[in-house]
């Protein structure tokens, strides 16, 4: 399928991020270690935060100068834009991996993994992959190819993940430290991991939506 090779395209223009995603995870396991019984979360909240950075550098690394390289390459504009989408969730899904993979990690240090830590981060990805669609609909529909997009393109890309980070790090703090607030929410917590499913749903379904959206618009200029 093109839109992979299209992928492998966006991995070559920001191999440097992957990199360094491995030693971003070890640092926020030991950062989320010692805040004791929320760190998991934390360690979660930080890796989705970077997730969202990092699926939408593309719109950064890929100027006006790779424009007409990229039309040359054979492919449909629907093959084009479903490989940046992919390039996108290939980060969400490597994010899942190392979350799960650190929940385990906590495990081993005795922490426990609770029904209420796994419906808080399917909520937390739910969110982070409707940031990342809202900001691949923002960035082809408003600055993809514009001039002067460089720099409101970088506030679009790290603002909305980055208020997703101080949300979800005020919430886990209340839980913390006022758990009456939690329990005033008992029907919410009781069913968090529905909650969180059915969020997560949610959140793929705006994904493909935003893709077809994207897709369309694209169609209507001379690049992709």
């Amino acid at each position: 399928m093109r839109a992979v090779n299209y992928m492998k395209i966006d991995y070559m223009l920001t191999k440097q991020q992957l990199r360094i995603m491995l030693p971003l995870a070890i640092v926020a396991v030991l950062v989320g270690r010692g805040m004791g019984g929320i760190g998991v979360m934390v360690t979660c909240c930080y890796m989705l935060f970077i997730a969202t950075l990092f699926s939408t550098a593309p719109f950064g690394s890929c100027s006006k100068k790779n424009t007409g390289f990229l039309l040359m390459l054979p492919g449909t504009v629907t093959e084009r834009v479903a490989g940046r989408f992919l390039y996108g969730m290939s980060y969400i899904v490597m994010t899942v991996i190392i979350c799960l993979a650190g929940m385990g990690v906590y495990s081993l240090f005795g922490y426990k993994i609770t029904w209420m830590t796994l419906g808080l981060f399917l909520c937390n990805l739910a969110l982070a992959i409707v940031i990342v669609a809202l900001e691949y609909l923002i960035s082809y529909v408003f600055g993809e190819g514009k001039n002067n997009w460089q720099y409101l393109g970088n506030v679009v890309r790290v603002a909305p993940g980055m208020g997703m980070f101080f949300l979800f790090m005020f919430i886990l703090e209340k839980a913390d430290k006022e758990p009456y607030a939690m329990e005033r929410l008992e029907f919410v917590t009781q069913r968090i991991v529905f909650v969180g499913a059915l969020a997560l749903g949610t959140a793929l379904l705006i994904m493909m939506l935003s893709a077809i959206v994207c897709v369309k618009v694209i169609e209507r200029r001379d690049y992709a």
